[in-house]
């Protein structure tokens, strides 16, 4: 399978050639003795609403404190950004700061675009350990073990993780409580699916009850994964395990509800939401990022209480996926440009801006010590659901920090939503696997 990644890898190739007789390696002495005052950041990322204005006032200020100035520019979506990167690799346009998720900074890696971060992170102007404590599950998700030595590939900015979104009126009317196991939420959407909720709103008409309605998503996938104490992918191995016991075991729970009428893949994109809004859908899985949309959904819908749990798992405590997109730098061989770059990092994700962002942004501040911000101590007070959903950030995991894995996400989407609606689920995950894999080595080889 040829992909533009490949692309992108043979351009690299020869630029790097080109230039790697002009360029040394970067060492850590060079980074300790290295002065960023009166550099400039080149900082790539993927929005330009209210959040590019936002985060343009933060550079000002950042700027007159530091001596570093940051120039922000719109690259379009992830992937533009992603293929941005990579197009400049080997040169001196390449930015110093790019928005991007795991996937992505492995892909960059692997073409010599993006760089490890531990000589920053490690040096004298790097971080504490302390800081990483207050980061927390948010800073090792960043480490990609794919590659030799563990390399550090993306810093966090904002996360979200994935819950569970559910009609706790609904619930209460069936005499049930909060599902902790897979076997209990199964439960739990079946009676919901043989029930009317007495408070569905008016605008649901004759709409039929649903236990759960699926969002096809591969972060979807993962979560079950996760919750059934497995992974997609194997680190040890340098291989996608997408047929492994616990996957087979999450697909045979998702498989048992909808087989039973209790559970379906959406009806169109947010109707999730949307029917968990009306009343008639019980449950919903979920970004915390869209928590507003659903707070929004149910107040315009059966206006009553509603909460978000753990994803319901067979492990001794939950296993949460953790996902958004981070900071990866780019390879500029430049150790004065370097330091800059990742002074802007710290400081857009130290405990006041990691806080304020989170508000501006819609995603989950990255530090603990955020949490008593009074920006958000007010948000947490305002929403309870929002303050529950911080209590299980500690649980969080990251998918794979791979290459390629946005093209596997999309033939993960596939084989989910095949077997949601009958496909034999053997079958389908060793053929899922194995393209899985081939994805990768295509990836790697070229």
């Amino acid at each position: 399978m040829k992909t533009l990644y490949n692309l992108f890898a043979k351009f690299i190739f020869v630029s790097t050639i080109i230039f790697s007789s002009q360029i040394f390696a970067i060492t850590a002495d060079d980074i300790e003795n290295a002065n960023p005052v009166g550099q400039t950041v080149e900082f790539w990322v993927q929005y330009s609403d209210e959040r590019l204005d936002a985060m343009m006032a933060r550079a000002e200020r950042f700027e007159k404190e530091s001596g570093i100035k940051v120039n922000i520019t719109y690259k379009g979506h992830y992937g533009k950004v992603q293929s941005a990167m990579m197009t400049s690799a080997g040169t001196q346009d390449i930015a110093d700061v790019a928005r991007g998720y795991g996937n992505a900074a492995a892909d960059m890696y692997q073409i010599g675009a993006a760089i490890d971060q531990n000589i920053l992170a490690n040096s004298k102007w790097g971080v504490s350990q302390a800081d990483k404590d207050d980061w927390g599950a948010n800073w090792s998700v960043g480490f990609s073990p794919y590659f030799d030595g563990n390399p550090k590939l993306l810093h966090e900015v904002g996360k979200s993780i994935e819950v569970v979104y559910y009609n706790q009126d609904w619930l209460n009317e069936l005499g049930l409580s909060e599902p902790q196991t897979p076997a209990e939420f199964a439960d739990a959407a079946c009676a919901a699916t043989n029930s009317v909720f007495s408070g569905r709103s008016e605008e649901a008409g004759d709409t039929a009850s649903l236990g759960y309605e699926i969002d096809t998503d591969a972060s979807n996938f993962a979560a079950w994964v996760f919750a059934h104490g497995g992974n997609v992918f194997d680190y040890n191995s340098g291989q996608y395990i997408l047929n492994s016991a616990p996957v087979v075991a999450a697909m045979e729970f998702i498989q048992g509800m909808s087989s039973k009428g209790c559970a379906q893949v959406t009806r169109d994109k947010y109707a999730d939401q949307t029917y968990l809004g009306l009343g008639t859908n019980m449950f919903a899985l979920g970004s915390t990022s869209g928590i507003t949309y659903f707070q929004k959904a149910i107040e315009g819908g059966y206006n009553g209480n509603w909460t978000v749990s753990a994803v319901p798992h067979t492990t001794a405590e939950p296993v949460m996926n953790l996902y958004g997109g981070g900071l990866i730098m780019g390879k500029t061989d430049n150790a004065n440009r370097m330091v800059a770059a990742y002074q802007w990092m710290k400081y857009i994700s130290n405990t006041e801006n990691s806080a304020v962002w989170s508000t501006e942004s819609g995603y989950g501040f990255v530090r603990t010590s955020s949490a008593d911000h009074p920006a958000i101590v007010e948000k947490r007070n305002a929403l309870p659901q929002y303050d529950k959903s911080l209590g299980l950030i500690q649980y969080g995991k990251g998918e794979p920090s791979v290459p390629a894995y946005y093209s596997v996400r999309g033939e993960i989407e596939k084989a989910y939503a095949g077997i949601i609606e009958g496909d034999d689920i053997m079958s389908t995950l060793n053929d899922l696997n194995d393209e899985a894999n081939a994805i990768l080595a295509d990836a790697i080889a070229n």
